[in-house]
């Protein structure tokens, strides 16, 4: 019997600023985001997790995806895959995603926390590190997996040390996503190891646009990092610059343009595009022909600068599914799962 499987619901888990939940996909037809157990911050010394929920979660998928059937949530995400039910009957994860923080050095427009900074910056968060350490006490987390560092600037975290050694241990990889305002040495090591990949979003083209944006003075200082990481990387697979679009601020071909002209002064290889996931979610079904004319522009243009050019979630959904559905977009949707399989093996060399 065959199951309609992703890698989440074979070996997956995430950590949120406000629960655990098995899926990280939000922006697919069915819309995901499958909570296993929210968290409050007031009650966050008693937060406990019992894996056994998650498990039960995790088969009551299973079954709904065996045959011909779809489990509601999972209708239309493309990581869908199908591996024999045997393959993910048993709990090994090997893919944790982190973002259970919300303190942030940056206030960018298009984030959840940005309403109210003030509290999120202050906001109390379970600590996942015990979390883990369970987990692998009763065998639920093996060697050689990923750790995607999701959101909230990760050198706000302050398990940050802990987490990373206990992964280091387990010679996971890391997929860091960060504001690249603070220079991180821990960073620096995974790109010298070949052993981890780095996101850092710039989103503008300008320094007044990148100031808009982020609401911080920042701009240079993030390309001094970026450049100063852009050294220490072991193959040009590591280090990603992106570009979240944002209709009426962001979204000229000269802002665009001048964002890719400085990626490649930069000798940086790969920009990653992507869509505001609120303005997806409000226009749907009505997103307007220039906006998709902005993208075939960031695509031309990459071509012609010799970047490589990738699509990230929101936008991958965007250009491949509803009225501008498109074929040809596929085969730039960004797979973070394949690309730090190929760091593994050049480090095994």
């Amino acid at each position: 019997m065959l199951c309609k499987c992703c890698s989440f619901l074979a070996n997956g888990i995430e950590f949120r600023y406000n629960a655990i939940a098995l899926c990280s996909r939000v922006s697919h037809k069915g819309g995901g985001d499958i909570v296993v157990k929210y968290y409050d911050d007031k009650n966050a010394k008693d937060f406990k997790f019992d894996i056994n929920e998650y498990i039960l979660k995790r088969n009551e998928i299973i079954d709904a995806n065996s045959g011909s059937t779809v489990y509601k949530q999972c209708e239309g995400c493309m990581e869908l895959l199908h591996p024999e039910i045997k393959d993910i009957n048993e709990l090994k994860l090997s893919h944790i995603v982190l973002h259970h923080w919300t303190k942030c050095n940056s206030n960018c427009i298009y984030c959840y926390t940005n309403q109210n900074k003030q509290y999120y910056n202050k906001r109390k968060s379970y600590k996942v590190y015990p979390i883990l350490k369970m987990l692998k006490k009763n065998g639920h987390i093996g060697y050689g997996g990923i750790v995607n560092y999701a959101g909230g600037e990760i050198s706000c975290l302050k398990e940050f040390g802990k987490i990373s050694k206990f992964f280091d241990k387990l010679e996971y990889s890391a997929i860091f996503n960060s504001s690249g305002i603070k220079y991180e040495k821990t960073v620096e090591k995974h790109l010298k190891n070949n052993s981890g990949m780095l996101f850092i979003s710039i989103d503008a083209g300008k320094k007044e646009t990148h100031k808009r944006i982020k609401q911080t003075d920042s701009y240079d200082k993030v390309w001094k990092n970026l450049k100063k990481y852009r050294q220490h990387c072991d193959n040009d697979e590591q280090l990603y610059v992106k570009y979240i679009v944002l209709p009426d601020i962001n979204d000229t071909e000269e802002e665009i343009n001048l964002f890719l002209e400085k990626v490649k002064e930069s000798k940086i290889e790969n920009v990653i595009f992507d869509i505001d996931i609120y303005y997806l979610n409000d226009n749907r079904e009505k997103i307007p022909k220039n906006l998709i004319e902005k993208y075939e522009y960031a695509l031309k243009r990459a071509k012609e600068l010799e970047l490589k050019f990738f699509l990230y979630n929101n936008a991958s959904v965007m250009l491949t599914q509803g009225q501008w559905q498109n074929e040809k977009w596929k085969k730039y949707i960004f797979d973070d799962i394949k690309k730090t399989k190929v760091f593994k093996k050049q480090t095994r060399k």
